[in-house]
């Protein structure tokens, strides 16, 4: 038996047991690059993500604001906004009125204080012994009067608006209390015009002069609250923040406005993240990275020990706020481009570090952790 073995016939697309088989051009060319640029598409977020890695790994950057000391103007009274005397950028000077408020119940207090002293003060010293005039009282019963009609006009607008379910139970509560303290006090008035015509001895001199001196400093201590209801700058400055417009409540210690003092510096408020804690430590360099590329150094002078969330002058990652450890820089060329400086203004900055010391094994290693990193993703996607 004899065992013949056959070459086995070569493949070639474009013949057909020797005859060359005459194909069509292709309908449709498609160019290299495209798949090039389609495959660079698709792997670009992993590009961007493995170069990010590779970027913090070997350079430690921080986001920072422009920030100025501003000194927080607050009053020390309660009211109604009266008048508004300054616009936000203004120039003032220590002492310059910015805010004046008004109190109706501290008004009307002092003025029934007032004519009520003013009745104590109509009694006389004659031989040893005193006598009143009720003149003055005449004043405080027709203001009590007074408030007592307002009171009453009050009471029954609330029951009207009660009735058509347009006031509450406690509006209509505490309408007819302001009525009925009014008409105690036009009540207490008549009693005191009778008590003063009587002839009074020695003890009820002795407790009329304490009760004047008594209502005397309850006076001047109202009117002391009421010149806190005007508030003045407390230093020399410009106006940055003003919020308020006439009308406003304003409760004690309520925020009136923010003054940049007069000569106060700029500095970096830099919110370093807290795996680079490390470097918030005073006296070290960094690099102030603006918006328009412009560079200048600054160095570390305040470390508060806190952690605050990035400004939202910065743009945020995914939605989230980042949070970092809050460090006081200064720049080292004093008053050399101020007038750039806008304060809020968003900068970056960048700390010296391993660029300035060993840069090839830095890079070294950070392109193994950025090469792990990506191996790790990989193998997540498999699975």
């Amino acid at each position: 038996m004899k065992v013949r073995f056959i070459e086995p016939e070569r493949v070639d697309p474009n013949r057909d047991r020797g005859i060359k088989v005459p194909y069509a051009p292709a309908k449709r060319q498609q160019a290299r690059w495209r798949w090039y640029l389609i495959l660079l598409v698709v792997s670009s977020p992993l590009l961007y993500f493995t170069g990010k890695i590779v970027w913090s790994t070997v350079v430690v950057e921080a986001p920072a604001v422009i920030s100025q000391e501003q000194i927080t103007v607050r009053t020390s009274g309660q009211g109604y906004v009266d008048a508004v005397y300054v616009k936000p950028m203004t120039e003032v000077t220590a002492g310059t009125p910015l805010v004046s408020l008004r109190n109706p119940d501290l008004s009307t207090r002092i003025e029934q204080l007032r004519a009520e002293l003013r009745t104590l003060e109509g009694v006389k010293s004659t031989s040893g012994s005193y006598h009143t005039s009720t003149v003055n009282l005449e004043d405080q019963l027709q203001i009590a009067n007074q408030q007592r009609d307002q009171q009453s006009e009050r009471l029954m607008t609330v029951e009207e608006l009660y009735n058509q379910g347009a006031a509450t139970g406690a509006e209509l509560a505490s309408a007819r209390n302001e009525y009925q303290q009014s008409s105690a006090k036009i009540a207490q008035v008549h009693q005191e015009m009778s008590t003063l015509n009587k002839p009074p001895d020695n003890t009820a001199g002795q407790e009329m002069k304490a009760h004047i001196a008594s209502l005397q400093s309850e006076i001047a201590g109202m009117e002391k609250q009421n010149e806190s209801l005007l508030v003045t700058a407390p230093s020399a400055g410009r106006v940055v923040d003003l919020t308020i417009v006439k009308g406003d409540q304003l409760a004690v210690g309520g925020k009136v406005a923010m003054i940049a003092p007069e000569g106060s510096e700029l500095h970096i408020d830099a919110y370093v993240p807290p795996k680079y804690s490390k470097y918030a430590r005073k006296g070290l360099r960094a690099t102030v990275i603006f918006p328009d590329g412009h560079r200048r150094q600054a160095t570390v002078t305040d470390v508060p020990e806190v952690t605050q969330e990035v400004p939202s002058a910065h743009p945020e990652m995914f939605g989230s706020r980042e949070v970092g450890v809050l460090v006081r820089m200064e720049f080292l060329d004093h008053g050399s481009g101020q007038a750039t400086l806008t304060d809020g203004l968003p900068v970056t900055v960048r700390f010296d570090n391993r660029w300035n010391s060993d840069l090839p094994g830095n890079m070294m290693s950070a392109m193994r952790d950025g090469w792990h990193s990506v191996h790790s993703l990989l193998e997540n996607w498999r699975s």
